[in-house]
């Protein structure tokens, strides 16, 4: 009967204390590292999410009106210059600052030193740099367009007609947000013809069909800083002292809108963004899921984890005495309870830390690809940031079940040598315990 009771005993603390370091392992690990900042930063920068933001997302189709948008509505997507300039009013430096806040912002809450989840990015920088920004890729785009050179034609009505209606057509794409692929020589005109026929060269622009009230506004205002380019031929000069004052409203009114849209702190606010896209939850489902996983969090890595090491280090003692005042047995089961359970352990840490993340991808690539307001480049992007995620968070799950498994074995290899150390330990006791004239009789 006491070999049985024995027995159920060890059954039952061994299985307890395998459950207890596999919750330790897995569940209360993994919570941990869900608090911590490296974890997502280390996933962001492995996935290079800050570099592939410019070249694939902001540049996909499904995104042209959005960054359209932020450009003042100059199509320059069209020409492969959008990820550049957007690198310039949102370089890479100020999108991992303003990650890292929200990271920071983010697991500050699940550790409770936040008391309400605040999710935003400051656009006040960003807004303030896109006019220059714009017009000084304008200007660039300028100085690379092609200009073929005519021969003299000297100062015919006619001349100087063909010229003011190919002057007008890029004037009036300009107005509207688009960058001419051509613009006319100057040249077609004879230099004393140019220096006595700008107003009226001037006039016949201005009043072309082509180009609508506000253009020609815009550009009457502005005429006399056009005379001295137009007079010494220089078509580029030209072109880009209309180009500022046609592009800068449509600049201007596309960041007017975005302050508009923004609070008065220039902050955009995520978790808002996120509740009114398409079959989003609300905001306060959003805020409630995530108080639902700080307290998961909070309870892993607080009760939960005090419970699972009692369990561990009292069934330890517990299983110990079982085998009492058997030596050997006291240190030979524990060890070999510990070793098992640091082995499976660090085998379910592995397999984990394999699978887990895989299915994690799957799962966010499976969920975005049914929303149409999700761009398919973004989409991937999210579905690695999930998957590089969970890896981390998975992953350096070996140092606690190697420690177990090494106090295991060490408990195992005593039990085995258990009456070589006992008698050792019983000589050096005697030898130092005995008293100091104990042998001069």
């Amino acid at each position: 009967m006491a070999t049985f009771l024995r027995a159920a005993a060890s059954l039952f603390l061994g299985l307890a204390i395998v459950a207890a370091l596999l919750i330790m392992q897995v569940a209360v690990n993994v919570f941990q590292r869900l608090k911590e900042p490296e974890t997502y930063s280390v996933a962001v920068s492995d996935t290079g999410a800050y570099s592939r933001l410019y070249d694939e997302v902001l540049v996909d189709d499904q995104m042209r009106e959005q960054t359209g948008r932020l450009l003042g509505g100059v199509d320059l997507a069209v020409y492969d210059e959008a990820a550049a300039l957007l690198r310039q009013v949102m370089p890479p430096e100020y999108l991992r600052e303003q990650t890292e806040a929200n990271i920071g912002r983010f697991t500050a809450y699940l550790r409770r030193e936040r008391g309400s989840l605040e999710l935003y990015v400051s656009l006040e920088e960003p807004l303030e740099r896109v006019e220059p920004a714009l017009l000084g890729r304008v200007d660039r785009y300028v100085d690379e367009l092609e200009i073929a050179d005519p021969p003299v034609s000297g100062c015919s009505l006619g001349a100087l007609q063909r010229l003011a209606d190919a002057s007008a057509e890029p004037y009036a794409q300009l107005s509207r947000g688009r960058l001419p692929r051509s613009a006319p020589s100057l040249e077609i005109l004879s230099p004393e013809c140019r220096e006595r026929e700008f107003d009226r060269w001037f006039g016949l622009v201005v009043n072309n069909p082509a180009v609508d009230s506000q253009t020609s506004q815009i550009l009457e205002r502005k005429g006399e800083g056009f005379r001295s380019a137009f007079v010494q031929g220089d078509t580029r000069a030209l072109l880009k002292a209309a180009a500022g004052p046609l592009v800068e409203p449509l600049v201007e009114d596309a960041v007017m809108d975005m302050r508009e849209s923004l609070p008065p702190d220039g902050k955009f606010d995520v978790l808002d963004w996120l509740a009114s896209q398409p079959g989003s939850p609300t905001r306060v489902e959003i805020e409630g899921q995530a108080e639902a996983l700080r307290q998961m969090v909070e309870a892993a890595t607080g009760p939960v984890r005090l419970v699972a090491l009692a369990v561990v280090v009292l069934g330890s003692l517990l299983l110990a005495l079982v085998y009492l005042p058997r030596p050997k047995a006291m240190l030979r089961w524990p060890g070999a309870v510990l070793l098992t359970g640091g082995a499976a352990c660090l085998i379910a840490g592995l397999v984990i830390n394999e699978i887990f993340p895989q299915r994690v991808r799957d799962a966010v690539a499976f969920t975005l690809s049914d929303s149409a307001a999700v761009p398919g480049s973004a989409a991937n992007l999210a579905a690695e940031l999930a998957e590089s995620l969970a890896r981390q968070a998975t992953g350096g799950l070996a140092p606690v079940p190697v420690a177990v498994i090494v106090v295991g074995a060490v408990m195992v290899l005593a039990s085995l040598y258990w009456d070589r150390l006992s008698a050792s330990a019983g000589r050096i006791f005697r030898a130092y315990g005995a008293p100091p004239n104990s042998g001069a009789r």
